[in-house]
């Protein structure tokens, strides 16, 4: 509300009328990014980059270069991603198997593979426009420059805390609502609503709504380099382990599979056209792919039914920290899987809905 006094009582008026303020407030990037940056620098090794991800619970860190001279100050270089870590140590650090260099790759700074000019956005950029940066490009994380300084950052949990908020608001708009028929969200994104939030109280009731149906799963005798090769095909992060009869048993993510990758030795290619390109390279008849992922799935994997809540499964994304939820029937037989990238799909669709009903 720029150039005008804001007062709480006229936006609750607001929300209590059912009016889409919501939309017309947080519009933007600046509406929405961590402005709160902590940063780590060029000659920071990847220990501390380690310990940096630990301590606030991040998995991806700017990086800015700090210039010598009296008047020079840092400027954004790039981004290093927990992902990157974990290709760059071995999976013995630390362990019996551990040889000398291992311990010598810690001590690399971030200089050798940060990745250099990422997909960015500014403080203006629609919030439409950025998820389709972000999903189109695969993308956990975006920073948000002013004439190439870093002003920001906008990552996925950021959009889950959106949707978190969204339906907070929602609640408030949706009193009255309950008893009308449900609609089909294709039938709102093709211009059939007047209201935008009341109409988001009949769409994205349940997982089902979202969840991704064909869903490529493995049999947990496969190896590591099978996991990486569907992972690559597919152009996604997760592949669930299923058994004989397609019940689910586990799981296996691409940062599990670089864990038991062996140390990236070679120089780091720049960033490439292939999905996990630079990640995934290992040297040709590599043993460690070899592995079978019966010893490297995670057993213990929380699972929702396609009946359940769109929102609480939302939540259980931001508050366990986790990127998708295999979505089960009353068996534990796989029909789904609802991952980040679904809700940001989402969002996306749901600010083209708030758009069509203003047209």
């Amino acid at each position: 509300m720029p150039d005008e006094q804001f007062r709480l009582i006229d936006l609750l008026d607001d929300l209590s009328a059912g009016r889409d303020v919501f939309f017309k407030s947080v519009c933007l990037v600046k509406d929405v990014m961590t402005k709160d940056v902590k940063t780590l620098t060029l000659d920071d090794t990847i220990e501390m980059c380690i310990k940096f991800t630990k301590e606030n619970r991040v998995r991806h860190i700017p990086v800015v270069d700090s210039p010598t001279g009296e008047y020079a100050e840092q400027y954004f270089v790039g981004i290093v991603s927990e992902k990157d870590v974990f290709r760059q140590i071995s999976p013995y650090l630390g362990k019996i198997g551990e040889e000398d260099s291992d311990s010598k790759a810690i001590k690399q700074p971030l200089v050798r593979f940060v990745t250099r000019n990422p997909k960015s956005v500014s403080p203006e950029t629609a919030i439409q426009e950025m998820i389709s940066i972000m999903v189109d490009n695969h993308i956990n994380m975006v920073p948000v420059l002013v004439d190439q300084n870093l002003v920001g950052i906008v990552t996925s949990t950021d959009i889950l805390k959106l949707f978190i908020r969204l339906d907070t608001i929602r609640q408030l708009c949706s009193k009255g609502e309950e008893t009308k028929q449900r609609r089909r969200f294709v039938d709102l994104l093709s211009g059939n609503s007047d209201k935008a939030m009341p109409a988001l109280s009949t769409v994205l009731r349940t997982v089902e709504d979202i969840m991704t149906e064909q869903v490529v799963c493995l049999e947990e005798q496969e190896n590591l380099a099978k996991v990486m090769e569907v992972m690559q095909q597919g152009k996604f992060r997760h592949v669930p382990i299923v058994d004989k009869q397609k019940k689910l048993v586990g799981i296996i993510s691409d940062r599990d599979v670089l864990r038991h990758l062996p140390f990236h030795s070679r120089p780091f290619k720049p960033r490439t056209d292939v999905f996990c390109g630079r990640l995934f390279d290992v040297a040709p008849n590599e043993v460690a792919t070899q592995q079978s992922l019966h010893h490297i799935m995670r057993r213990d994997v929380t699972h929702v039914l396609p009946s359940c809540d769109f929102y609480t499964a939302v939540k259980m994304l931001y508050e366990m920290n986790i990127s998708c939820l295999p979505v089960t029937d009353e068996d534990k037989k796989l029909v789904g899987m609802v991952t980040v990238t679904d809700v940001m799909r989402g969002l996306w669709a749901v600010y083209g809905l708030f758009e069509k009903s203003m047209a």
